[in-house]
């Protein structure tokens, strides 16, 4: 087997933080690469008790979002995509909890037509007859595509069992610090999301809270995501229950739901689908998105005296959206650090 070699003669040592949707899936990506590091998996929280765990997990890359202007989030949402459309047509779809849905996206002015239309399936402005036929108001502009969906839970509970299987070593603690574990590894991936505020002492920082419902409605076999009041409402179908919400407060810290925002969510949902009225409601999530101005994906030989440390945090509403290409480019960033190093492939 071609492994990485040093001096020493023995094999890198990596640290991932962080066990949500990029952290987890880059620790298994670094447990599977032809250098054969080392790799544990540090994390106070894992699934079900993580902010992925409310993520609504459908991808549509938002304009005006956080990563909006980053030239680099075209690649990550395609292969994000991709990554999702394989996992779809594979044995383990099932587990997973993947699906293709058609979305109905709506808005409240005129827009020009995304970049990403020749990305998902079947994109195409919706006319107003339509718009009349599904009881959509035709007072809205709307296009509709057929794009991925996910659960986040079963596939990172999924991913953990893969990284265990390939030899990973986990550690449930909380870092108080990246100087904590400075020195014990060549090189840290910092994946934690809202933490790194402390851990990597970023001001830019801020929570970004979202609030949603489960709730039973067997009968809405479609995804809509539209503009009420100037706020996102979606209603996602998985494949036993609909997600329902939401809100984006910015530099709300509160994880409790609040029963009156779960009340005004539905109402805005109700104004379209008035069916949810009757849903039964299964569960009330609330989880704080990692606001932050941009995404931080790079290398950092600052903050640590010892080991190099590659952040991967601040996706906001964006994260699942642009998993895949960020733990690509992160795993990337870990091998250049290694060759850095003078780990070489033999």
């Amino acid at each position: 087997m071609c492994t990485w070699k040093r001096e020493r003669t023995r094999r890198p040592r990596v640290a991932v933080a962080g066990a949500g949707i990029m952290g987890l899936p880059t620790a298994v990506l670094l447990s599977e690469a032809a250098y054969t590091p080392e790799v544990t998996l540090i994390a106070e929280k894992f699934s079900p008790d993580i902010v992925s765990d409310v993520a609504a997990a459908i991808l549509l890359p938002l304009d005006g979002s956080i990563g909006s202007k980053d030239p680099r989030r075209k690649e990550w949402s395609r292969q994000t995509f991709k990554h999702l459309r394989n996992l779809f047509t594979s044995p383990t779809a099932d587990k997973l909890d993947i699906s293709m849905v058609q979305l109905y996206e709506m808005f409240e002015e005129e827009r020009d037509e995304p970049w990403w239309k020749n990305d998902v399936f079947g994109f195409r402005v919706v006319e107003e007859i339509e718009l009349k036929t599904l009881g959509l108001p035709v007072d809205r502009k709307c296009w509709t595509f057929t794009t991925m969906t996910m659960a986040c839970r079963p596939y990172l509970l999924w991913q953990l069992e893969q990284f265990r299987a390939n030899g990973g070593t986990v550690i449930q603690k909380r870092l108080e610090s990246l100087q904590e574990i400075d020195g014990h590894y060549d090189v840290i991936v910092n994946c934690t999301g809202l933490g790194s505020k402390k851990l990597a002492n970023d001001a830019l920082l801020h929570p970004i809270r979202g609030q949603c419902m489960l709730v039973k409605a067997p009968w809405i076999k479609h995804a809509f995501a539209y503009e009420v009041y100037s706020l996102l409402t979606y209603v996602i179908p998985r494949s036993d229950v609909v997600v329902v919400g939401g809100t984006a407060e910015v530099g709300n810290w509160s994880e409790e739901v609040d029963p009156s925002v779960s009340k005004q969510i539905m109402e805005r949902c109700c104004r379209f689908i008035p069916g949810l009225s009757t849903a039964e409601v299964v569960k009330e999530m609330v989880g704080l998105r990692p606001g932050r101005s941009s995404v931080r994906l790079e290398i950092d030989e600052t903050i640590t005296e010892h080991s190099t440390v590659v952040h991967n945090y601040g996706h906001g509403g964006q994260g699942v959206t642009f998993f895949r290409g960020c733990v690509l480019e992160t795993v990337q960033l870990v091998g250049n650090c290694l060759l850095k190093k003078g780990f070489t492939v033999c």
